[in-house]
């Protein structure tokens, strides 16, 4: 048996007090970009806070009631933490700072940090790798061109590091979607050229949301926050046309004629 070691880019989330204005302003980003903490690690930074255990539950339960997965704790003995509560994590280093990219195009940086994992074994995480760019952000592309107020049409392809996200209704890309991209819609996401990079459809609880690509070499795709990595699609539509859609709690996959 091997094992291999691998890096990635965690957002580190540090609670603070009052609790309810920290979760007021997650709630903002959230309400803002509801897809950017999508199939993200989160590190959950308590050093020196000297938090109860049941205050830790309490920002813990919150947490997953936005969908925020945390899967560490850095800066607790794992001897405090109860069982089903993320384990105890150390080291890493930093990073630069994520921005986060708001509904009408411009980036507004957030106080968040991150660190670069290793030495984790090769399992399920491998969901949340993606490429970094040089600069540390991920920005939106600016060729968006609004259709009738439920769509946006972007012009060119989408570069690696850019991020498209239009919550409230579809998105269509006439050309490709780099590796290291991604497209975030409330609606469905149609790709008139290669899907490298990740596509998040029906991110506003759509589940009748789709992904259409005129070439599916997506890292990761989802749908109504179900995703699939690239490992895990079906062969008879990888490097073809495709579409994925929605149904009882699976992802479907099909070939386009």
């Amino acid at each position: 048996m091997k094992f291999k070691g691998k890096s990635f880019i965690a957002i580190v989330l540090t609670p603070e007090t009052p609790a309810d204005a920290w979760f007021g302003e997650l709630d903002r980003i959230i309400s803002r970009s509801p897809g950017f903490f999508i199939d993200r690690p989160i590190i959950l930074d308590v050093r020196g806070k000297k938090i109860p255990i049941e205050d830790l539950e309490v920002i813990l339960a919150g947490l997953g009631e936005r969908s925020i997965r945390v899967m560490g704790i850095d800066g607790i003995a794992g001897t405090r933490l109860k069982p089903g509560m993320p384990p105890s994590f150390a080291g890493g280093r930093l990073a630069t700072d994520i921005e986060v990219p708001d509904q009408e195009g411009a980036v507004a940086p957030e106080k968040t940090e991150t660190k670069a994992l290793s030495g984790s074994k090769k399992s399920q995480p491998e969901a949340n790798d993606r490429k970094k760019p040089a600069n540390g952000t991920f920005q939106k592309a600016v060729t968006g061109v609004a259709a009738d107020g439920q769509s946006i049409v972007i012009t060119e392809p989408v570069r690696s590091g850019q991020s498209v996200v239009h919550p409230t209704g579809d998105v269509t890309v006439v050309g490709s979607v780099a590796s290291g991209a991604e497209v975030i819609a409330g609606g469905s996401i149609h790709i008139y050229g290669a899907l490298r990079g990740r596509a998040l459809a029906g991110v506003s609880g759509n589940e009748r949301a789709r992904i259409f690509c005129s070439k599916l070499e997506a890292e990761l795709v989802s749908i109504n926050g179900l995703y699939t990595i690239a490992d895990d699609f079906a062969d008879h539509v990888v490097n073809k046309p495709a579409q994925i859609r929605f149904d009882e709690e699976r992802l479907i996959f099909e070939s386009l004629n």
